[in-house]
């Protein structure tokens, strides 16, 4: 029995500590990158040992592209927007083009959309950008030792 107790304790004294609450940081690295992109800047990382991995705004147009012209293959764009969208752009009203963008979104708040697309095309990441931010982290304190 004594040797039993001590597997027992032996195993539990080997577990790792629970893991900080990874949902949330990756949670917040997407709406940082997503905001990111939305502006118009790369999304980069880099593992301790990796190549530097990259995000482009160019992709993520792409991918914005996409997700609006399934939203139109879908019969959600029942207004001509992405015309009404470039010829307000062209000739003229700023409030017409937001109208057009809004309506090709699906919503009344069109920063929040893209954030929102945005996040979902950069999810796949997620958890190795993460790692890679803790392992910069680590980088950090060791150089400060």
């Amino acid at each position: 029995m004594n040797a039993a107790l001590k597997l027992c304790q032996a195993n539990f004294d080997a577990q790792l500590p629970p893991a900080v609450s990874e949902s949330e940081e990756e949670r917040e690295w997407l709406e940082g990158a997503a905001e990111q992109l939305v502006c118009g800047s790369d999304v980069e990382w880099k593992r301790r040992f990796g190549p530097v991995q990259k995000v482009t705004k160019a992709q993520y147009a792409e991918h914005l592209q996409h997700h609006l012209n399934q939203r139109q293959i879908d019969g959600l764009d029942d207004r001509d927007s992405f015309a009404n969208l470039v010829l307000a752009v062209v000739v003229g009203s700023s409030s017409e083009a937001l109208t057009h963008a809004k309506h090709l979104l699906g919503t009344d708040s069109p920063v929040t959309q893209l954030e929102v697309i945005a996040a979902n095309f950069l999810r796949p990441h997620a958890a190795d950008a993460v790692a890679a931010e803790r392992e910069a982290a680590e980088d950090d304190v060791d150089g400060e030792l």
